[in-house]
């Protein structure tokens, strides 16, 4: 990986347009056209993958090229892929091209976002950085300023990762992330928001979902609500939402969670599944194969569903109900985790996290995107806080 960003700088230190971008290059002029969107707000359509991930599309530069992202819960920048791409992975709309923006300005070394980045790398006065992706894969890139247009928010000049290199294979369609943690390079940092939220439309209706910022954020009944997780500037979850589970109930079983081991991570982007540690899991199994009616298949479908029923079966199936710190409960019918796979089945997505085998999941749960659809999300930073309603996202505007 060193290798390509040594390539990668090599690319913009020789090229002309790189360099007379960098001369008299003026951070402030750059900062002064972003959007406050908490004063006016703006609403963001996004869609379902032919892979079931949420991607917005918007447009960079000037005049404007298309692009197409991962909207990200967890994710720390905005990133996609650009023309001096030596290693990158397909995606359906054409490659951003720097030179082709009037508005595109790398960023030097020593600037308040380049040292606002999670890793930042510096020669030859160009800031590069080297970064983990949602999808566990690496992605290096030029770190840069150009304008930003998405959905209903006024065009604005943000910071983001020119990635020239990356060791993902696919991301099945779309050129990058839009990442919405509390981090300084994230969408929600550079537009000043103090809320957001997103409401997930039924991933079989063929239906947009929203993404609300600033003002646009507000639920019509108030909702219940769950506080965040405390955490420290040092402490590895201060850049995510972290909740509180406190138990869950299936069918006549309440299971409660071991404390320690309650932390939820709320997700948009990569897992769709819920995942809890595997304890738990073991005994929300036992209580769904109870509850549901129906004896699982013989034969699980397949990775990464583990139990599936005959579709005819589950008619029965009750819904779970997810009751967090402050005692906001979260109703999950039957729909939202019995998946259907086709041939007459259907599989629970709900899931051992332990399946990862990635250390520092430990102790931790998940609550993935299906298990989030027609349920309308706001995230309030001021208030340190998550709410959320039952809502009919395909309707909402």
């Amino acid at each position: 990986m060193g290798r390509l960003i040594v390539t990668l700088l090599v690319l913009c230190a020789a090229a002309t347009t790189c360099a007379a971008a960098l001369r008299g290059h003026d951070l402030r002029r750059a900062m002064r056209g972003r959007l406050l969107a908490d004063g006016g707000g703006a609403v963001v359509p996004f869609h379902w993958s032919p892979e079931l991930y949420n991607v917005a599309n918007f447009t960079i530069g000037t005049p404007p090229q298309a692009a197409s992202a991962f909207i990200d819960l967890t994710g720390e920048l905005v990133w996609t892929q650009c023309s001096q791409c030596i290693h990158c992975f397909k995606q359906d709309l054409p490659v951003f091209v720097p030179n082709a923006s009037s508005t595109f300005k790398p960023e030097p070394c020593g600037t308040d976002v380049c040292k606002s980045i999670p890793t930042p790398k510096c020669a030859s006065d160009v800031c590069a950085y080297d970064g983990v992706t949602g999808l566990g894969g690496h992605t290096v890139g030029i770190v840069a300023t150009d304008t930003f247009a998405i959905g209903t928010a006024a065009p604005a000049s943000l910071g983001f990762g020119c990635v020239v290199a990356s060791d993902i294979d696919t991301m099945g369609g779309p050129s990058g992330f839009i990442g919405l943690g509390r981090t300084p390079w994230s969408l929600v940092a550079q537009m000043k928001l103090t809320r957001f939220s997103y409401c997930l439309a039924p991933h079989d209706t063929g239906k947009n979902s929203r993404l609300f910022l600033g003002a646009s954020a507000k639920l019509a009944g108030g909702g219940a609500w769950t506080p965040f997780v405390k955490t420290s500037p040092n402490d590895g979850m201060s850049q995510y939402y972290p909740i509180e589970l406190e138990e869950i109930k299936a069918g006549d079983a309440t299971i409660t969670m071991p404390q320690g081991r309650n932390t939820v991570l709320v997700q948009t982007a990569v897992v769709r599944v819920s995942l809890l540690v595997d304890s738990v899991y073991q005994e929300f199994k036992k209580a769904v194969m109870a509850s549901v009616g129906a004896a699982p298949t013989a034969t699980p479908v397949g990775e990464p569903f583990e139990v599936c029923f005959p579709k005819a079966g589950v008619s029965g199936a009750p819904d779970l109900v997810f009751t967090f710190q402050a005692g906001a409960a979260l109703t999950v019918p039957p729909a939202n985790y019995l998946f259907d796979v086709g041939n007459d089945t259907v599989c629970l997505s709900v899931m051992s996290i332990a399946l990862l085998n990635i250390t520092a999941l430990d102790g931790l749960n998940i609550l993935g995107s299906f298990q989030q659809e027609n349920v309308h999300l706001l995230f309030d930073l001021d208030k340190d806080m998550l709410s959320f309603e039952p809502a009919d996202c395909s309707s909402l505007s």
